[in-house]
């Protein structure tokens, strides 16, 4: 019985670690949005790093193309200092949105960064399975009856100490406007956790985000 919960939770160990570090925490659908979903989408990371942004814009782009959907980046049509102008110009985004075609907007916001620590308790050595009368008859939470026994019970019983880790977080916000009333239609956060860079965090943002999306009927895939 032990033996399969040692095992088992190596199982789910390796499962943690193969778990996308980006996750969906909330969203938010507005009854005014495209029944159907919006298939031309302008995608506008409000970021302030260039590399960062065209990242995003890039994957997720890259995505909806997979999909059949069509969609053009802020980082192809405007100037790299658009966002950080102090007379930002609305209307002039809208003009170069209507010349594209579009039918949504979508913003992506970085809005919170978290710093948070954890404790990882520590972890019995596998050898605690292999002791001689581990599974013998008479043995209990007390030991066995002889110094042997108790041996070959406890030797292999060696603990990995518990450490400290930490853990950064990166949110989100995920904003679809209707190009036509210009409301907001749809919004959701993510959370990333711990990103190993830019380009892994960019692209698993978009696998996750946009199959939520396309499960909320935000977006419509052209697939045959």
């Amino acid at each position: 019985m032990k033996k399969n919960l040692f095992y088992m939770a190596l199982l789910l160990v390796a499962m943690a670690s193969c778990s996308p570090a980006t996750k969906i925490t909330r969203t938010w659908t507005s009854p005014q949005k495209n029944a159907t979903g919006y298939t031309n989408l302008y995608l506008a990371a409000v970021i302030g790093d260039m590399t960062i942004r065209t990242s995003f814009e890039s994957d997720v782009q890259a995505k909806l193309n997979r999909l059949g959907i069509n969609s053009t980046t802020s980082s192809s049509t405007i100037q790299p200092n658009f966002w950080m102008s102090t007379d930002l110009d609305k209307n002039a985004m809208m003009r170069i949105i209507g010349e594209k075609g579009n039918d949504a907007i979508m913003t992506m916001t970085l809005i919170d960064v978290q710093n948070e620590q954890r404790y990882i308790p520590g972890t019995m050595n596998a050898g605690m399975m292999a002791g001689p009368g581990m599974w013998g008859p008479g043995w209990g939470m007390g030991g066995a009856g002889n110094f042997g026994g108790f041996w070959g019970m406890h030797h292999g019983m060696m603990m990995t100490p518990g450490h400290i880790v930490n853990d950064r977080k990166y949110f989100v916000e995920i904003n679809i406007y209707d190009v036509k009333s210009e409301l907001l239609v749809w919004t959701g956060q993510s959370k990333t956790t711990n990103p190993s860079s830019v380009d892994k965090f960019s692209r698993e943002f978009a696998e996750v985000v946009l199959k939520r999306m396309q499960r909320e009927r935000v977006i419509q895939p052209q697939q045959n």
